[in-house]
């Protein structure tokens, strides 16, 4: 009985210490009034929303916590880390002039550090250091931020505005329409068309970087999506009587991987205080732009160790991908259900 009432107030002690950690790390929310929260209720933005952000800060902290090997966490890992855990992404599928990376303990010197050399790189600011208690002791951050911008080969037409998958609001669109013409073709190499419904094309820019867009009712994994993409290419060139249609996209989400959180790593003396994930993402009739943040907080814990027309018309589900020319992975993907992401009229 004395055992057992032990065991509990050690219990509690470690909850309280662990929620005090969580509450101490993270300024209020408030001050990121500019960015749309993502309810840790809803999983809908991290089941379609996905960034090369995650998983390269996720490599360099298995990398300075653990030699490089698995992260497993005091009562199990959530899907998300052993997925992570896995290392499928790698900072040699992106070119390193795309993206800043840092690990340091929690300072205020460490975030004039990020602050001066994100914008001598990307002339950027944070959307995430607001959020860090800069104070804190025994405290570490490892951090990146990706921005990547693409123009088209030349302008898409701006279309007329409509539905997309048969819902109630109006959305802006752009893509061939009377003018389909050798200049807009240019900007379009088809994947492979099975049909109306399944069919995929890529989108040049300027910067060598591959806009791909699939159309697909499938609701698998991206990795499984991408490989579905590459399986069916058969190179074709967008005909005179093919038509294009894709909606304007506006992406702005703060995602808080709350289940990664408040956890112990075992082996270790740590706990992982927050991770975080920003993306950005807008792409119109002359190109895009993504920028993206992620960052995972540490903190050392204080209690012991435990041939005719093909009509190529995006007004349905689709996914898109984002991946340098000369890569063979995605840096960026999407999916689009619903008109949640695309600009209104």
């Amino acid at each position: 009985m004395k055992k057992n009432f032990s065991l509990f107030i050690m219990s509690l002690f470690l909850m309280v210490c662990l929620m005090q950690c969580s509450f101490m790390f993270f300024n209020k929310k408030s001050q990121t009034d500019n960015i749309k929260t993502t309810i840790n209720k809803s999983q809908s933005v991290k089941e379609n929303l996905w960034c090369i952000t995650l998983p390269l800060v996720w490599n360099d902290f298995m990398d300075k916590v653990n030699k490089g090997n698995p992260v497993n966490l005091q009562g199990g890992n959530p899907l998300i880390v052993d997925e992570l855990n896995k290392r499928l992404y790698l900072k040699e599928d992106i070119s390193e002039d795309s993206y800043y990376q840092v690990y340091g303990e929690i300072s205020k010197k460490l975030k004039k550090e990020i602050e001066k050399n994100i914008y001598k790189k990307f002339k950027e600011k944070s959307d995430i250091l607001s959020l860090i208690n800069w104070d804190m002791p025994n405290s570490y951050l490892f951090y990146v931020m990706l921005k990547k911008e693409f123009t088209f080969l030349n302008e898409f037409e701006k279309l007329s505005s409509m539905p997309f998958n048969n819902s109630k609001e109006i959305v802006k669109y752009f893509g061939t329409g009377k003018g389909n013409n050798d200049r807009l073709r240019e900007n379009i190499n088809v994947l492979f068309y099975n049909s109306m419904n399944d069919f995929a094309v890529k989108l040049n820019t300027k910067e060598n970087e591959d806009v791909i867009l699939f159309r697909t009712d499938k609701d698998d994994s991206f990795d499984d999506l991408y490989k579905y993409v590459i399986s069916n290419i058969k190179i074709d060139s967008f005909g005179e009587k093919d038509k294009l249609r894709i909606p304007y996209i506006d992406v702005n989400e703060l995602i808080s991987y709350d289940e990664i959180c408040g956890k112990k790593i075992e082996n270790t003396n740590y706990i992982i205080t927050q991770v975080l994930q920003t993306i950005k993402f807008k792409m119109d009739n002359k190109g895009g732009s993504l920028k993206s943040e992620a960052a995972i907080g540490m903190m050392r814990a204080s209690m012991p160790d435990f041939n005719k027309s093909r009509f190529f018309y995006f007004d349905k589900p689709f996914v898109l991908f984002l991946k340098e020319t000369s890569k063979d992975k995605p840096y960026y993907a999407m999916k689009i259900k619903d008109s949640k992401y695309l600009v209104k009229e």
